[in-house]
């Protein structure tokens, strides 16, 4: 488990360093799809500061660290003032510590993102989302990025030793396009590519939104055959109204996150085991709502019904497991992490909907 990958520096974390974005994709987690765009009321505006950073992950805790992903969940990490602060601090403290940054790519400018290509040299690699081969196609979904500044702020990283890799969100709008994508990518150096088919089509292949002006618009589903991911992809993982029939059918859990050797970590410092759990967990610990519970963290898979005893445990224990007010080696070696949870997946009719669903196997 998650000590023992902590012990011999194997541990991965994936880490939320702000939840202010630039982008107003309509089927973001930070998105409110259905008010023309804006942010989810229920979500805080922060970020996570080097002098914060610094006291959550101190030198003798960045070298049991294999790789930090700052992700977007709720944010988009080229939004956090010191992000580049950040990565100097992990080079700096750690001789084989890797960094990857997920980002739209469309803030900040060339320097800053050359900087930190320069900095980190073969141990940070950023992933540019490109949906698009022009700047009506990437925006539909990508909406408030332009791709032209995407490209320039890729083309500088591209003049680093860093690795640049190329993520495609694919839509029915964008399917076809798929190899003229990376073809443009690869034109400017590119090597690495990787597209995942949009995973939010939970009750049908059509997603309606309300845009910036309030006009009703849709996002359809894939439609080839060929580009469909499904329940094969470990990551990214798509779990739409096409396979809901099969939670009925799951025997055993096997935790991807286990498998990743990676942990979850809120602006908030929460730290949770992915990030299937990690929102209604915090959402529950923080504001500790009352009567509120995600199906993810029930056993019956049913908003609002009672939260799962283990996931109650937790959410009563939070502060435990906070980087606000405990260090990364007591989080991953309590027993909360270390015991109870791989315990509770030996009973389906006791786990967790949240990791059976997610990480159920026939």
């Amino acid at each position: 488990m998650w000590s023992e990958d902590y012990n011999v520096s194997s541990l991965s974390l994936d880490m939320e360093l702000t939840t202010f974005c630039n982008a107003r994709c309509p089927q973001c987690s930070r998105t409110d799809e259905f008010n023309n765009l804006n942010k989810k009321e229920w979500l805080p505006l922060t970020q996570i500061s080097i002098s914060k950073f610094k006291k959550w992950l101190p030198p003798k805790d960045i070298s049991h660290i294999r790789n930090f992903h700052f992700s977007g969940t709720y944010g988009d990490p080229g939004m956090c003032k010191d992000l580049d602060k950040i990565v100097a601090y992990i080079i700096d403290n750690s001789a084989t510590t890797t960094i990857s940054i997920n980002t739209n790519g469309g803030m900040r400018n060339t320097d800053f993102w050359w900087d930190i290509g320069a900095k980190g040299q073969e141990r940070v690699k950023i992933i540019f989302d490109i949906d698009g081969i022009n700047q009506e196609m990437h925006e539909f979904y990508r909406r408030g990025v332009k791709l032209s500044k995407v490209l320039d702020n890729m083309s500088a990283v591209l003049q680093t030793p860093a690795t640049v890799s190329v993520l495609t969100i694919l839509f029915k709008h964008n399917e076809e396009y798929l190899e003229q994508i990376e073809d443009m990518c690869r034109n400017m150096g590119v090597e690495d590519f990787d597209s995942v088919e949009a995973n939010n089509f939970r009750n049908g292949s059509i997603y309606k939104f309300n845009d910036e002006q309030g006009q009703e618009l849709k996002l359809e589903q894939i439609t080839r055959k060929d580009r469909e991911q499904g329940l094969e992809r470990l990551s990214r993982r798509i779990r739409d109204h096409r396979h809901a029939p099969s939670i009925e059918e799951y025997t055993k859990i096997d935790c991807l996150a286990v498998k990743e050797k990676n942990l979850k970590i809120h602006a908030s410092g929460l730290v949770a085991p992915c990030c299937y759990l990690s929102t209604p967990l915090e959402m529950a610990s923080k504001y500790q709502w009352q009567g509120f519970s995600s199906a993810h963290i029930t056993t019956s898979g049913i908003d609002h019904d009672e939260i799962n005893p283990l996931m109650k445990k937790y959410i009563n224990n939070h502060q435990d497991l906070n980087l606000n007010y405990t260090r990364i080696k007591d989080i991953v070696h309590h027993s909360w992490f270390n015991n109870e949870l791989q315990d509770s997946w030996g009973n389906l009719s006791t786990s967790c909907f949240g990791c059976k669903k997610v990480c159920g196997k026939v």
